[in-house]
């Protein structure tokens, strides 16, 4: 919402959308468990191997939902996984894509804005992690790569139209004595918009 309002008050000439997808998750006797298959807004199913991994279940109808737009390209961004810390730390945001070169330009905008990103990569072995007997997909690949394998999720209702991920679990907010949001990716995001435009 921050980027979006930046992009308003700077009057870019670009068509942008912006779609918030979220959810309270609150336990109650209709909450998700262990082994429930959903049917995503695609018609994929997904098996739930883990309840904690319920954001994804959000993202992935918001992506698909994205389509009606025909977008040239879409951005995620969520605080997605812990993962994401144990790999990158508080510093920098992970970005992870279906093109090549469009993460290179994602990457690119976060050096201009002083809000790096750095590429994880997302191959078919890890794909093979989200693998499951009883449904299209697993929420969660397991214990290795784990916010790799919540991209490669993610990745399956973002087939059709250029894409990326930003993963900013470690950078979008601070604890202790500076507890609070910092703003992170916002910067990078206006930048990638404004390079676009």
């Amino acid at each position: 919402m921050g980027a979006m309002q930046a992009i308003i008050n700077m009057d870019l000439k670009i068509n942008v959308v912006a779609i918030v997808a979220s959810a309270e998750n609150m336990p109650s006797s209709t909450a998700s468990k262990p082994g429930d298959i959903y049917t995503t807004m695609s018609g994929k199913t997904v098996e739930v191997l883990n309840t904690d991994a319920e954001g994804r279940l959000v993202l992935c109808d918001a992506l698909t939902y994205a389509e009606r737009f025909n977008p040239k390209t879409v951005v995620d961004v969520a605080t997605l996984t812990g993962a994401c810390i144990i790999a990158l730390g508080h510093h920098t945001s992970a970005v992870m894509s279906n093109d090549d070169q469009f993460a290179a330009s994602i990457m690119s905008a976060g050096k201009q804005a002083f809000d790096t990103a750095w590429q994880l990569p997302m191959g078919e072995d890890y794909q093979e992690q989200l693998d499951s007997n009883f449904a299209d997909l697993g929420n969660i690949g397991g214990r290795s790569a784990g916010a790799i394998t919540a991209a490669c999720f993610l990745s399956r209702f973002a087939e059709s139209f250029t894409w990326a991920h930003l993963d900013i679990a470690g950078t979008a907010w601070t604890s202790g004595t500076k507890k609070g949001s910092t703003g992170r990716c916002v910067p990078l995001l206006v930048q990638h918009i404004v390079n676009q435009a």
